[in-house]
């Protein structure tokens, strides 16, 4: 009898996504208290009852720990883009209109790329810090797990887009940028791939917790319409670029950059919102 419930029970925990190696350790701990106990096996719960309510506490634990050790390592990459971006004013680039099209394509994602993992990486973040339970529903931590995995995926992309960039235009650069950029990225890189391994284990966990996701406005604490809120964040942003160029006496650019921000916002907003859970 003891034999076939650590049988279903084994099956139970792979259903729900445990590590093989804590699922040998849940099993060895099941048997010996199934064999110490003789009444056990009545109070135990179901196979499916045990393995879910493994996953739902592993599963609220991995995906926390998973967005703050994301979130760490975006810290590190995000230190290294800015040094790079601030001194690629004094490297001496060539217009870009004479750079190759791999750089151009180089530096649309290290313009892009970034934006949308820093944003990710910070829902994630926020949405962990404010939800402290030991449990919680499957549809919300299919939520951080998403917006976790996307802002690596994001950080990753903005690190090899560096790179690349610095290789491309290694001949019309100043040598120390060129360097200064690789060694960062090559620093930045394994440590968002580190990051990777804990989010890969919480993606993995199928927790059956009923409840809803929430969105955006659970994660700000405010309630408003969506796309209302999107457009005055695209605008906002789109205003300070403008602004920044008019200051620096380049106002049409500055519009131009302005008005595609802003655009980028919207899009991002449209491709990714019902994905990260930033509306309903």
């Amino acid at each position: 009898m003891i034999e076939r419930y650590l049988e279903a029970l084994d099956l139970e925990l792979v259903d729900v996504g445990i590590p093989s190696r804590l699922r040998r350790r849940i099993l060895a701990e099941s048997e010996d208290h199934l064999r110490s106990d003789d009444g056990a096996l009545e109070r135990f719960g179901t196979p499916a009852e045990v393995a879910n309510a493994f996953a739902a506490e592993l599963g609220a634990r991995t995906s926390r720990g998973a967005a703050i050790g994301v979130f760490g390592a975006l810290g590190v990459a995000g230190a290294v883009y800015a040094v790079s971006f601030i001194g690629a004013s004094f490297a001496g680039h060539a217009p870009p209109d004479t750079w190759s099209v791999l750089a151009l394509l180089a530096f649309v994602a290290v313009i892009l790329a970034p934006q949308v993992s820093f944003v990710a990486g910070s829902l994630a973040l926020v949405r962990v810090l404010r939800r402290r339970e030991a449990v919680l529903p499957s549809s919300e931590l299919r939520v951080i797990n998403r917006r976790t995995g996307i802002a690596l995926v994001f950080g990753i992309l903005t690190m090899v887009a560096l790179g690349v960039l610095a290789i491309e235009l290694r001949s019309e650069s100043a040598g120390w940028w060129v360097e200064l950029t690789l060694v960062g990225a090559a620093i930045a890189t394994p440590l968002l791939v580190l990051a990777a391994l804990p989010a890969a284990v919480a993606a993995r966990l199928k927790p059956r917790v009923a409840g809803e996701p929430g969105d955006l406005f659970d994660d700000l604490g405010f309630r408003t319409e969506p796309w209302r809120f999107a457009t005055l964040v695209a605008v906002s942003l789109g205003l300070v670029v403008f602004l920044v160029a008019a200051a620096q006496g380049d106002p049409f650019d500055g519009a131009v950059n302005g008005m595609a921000e802003a655009i980028a916002c919207l899009a991002g907003f449209a491709a990714l919102g019902r994905y990260l859970g930033l509306r309903r």
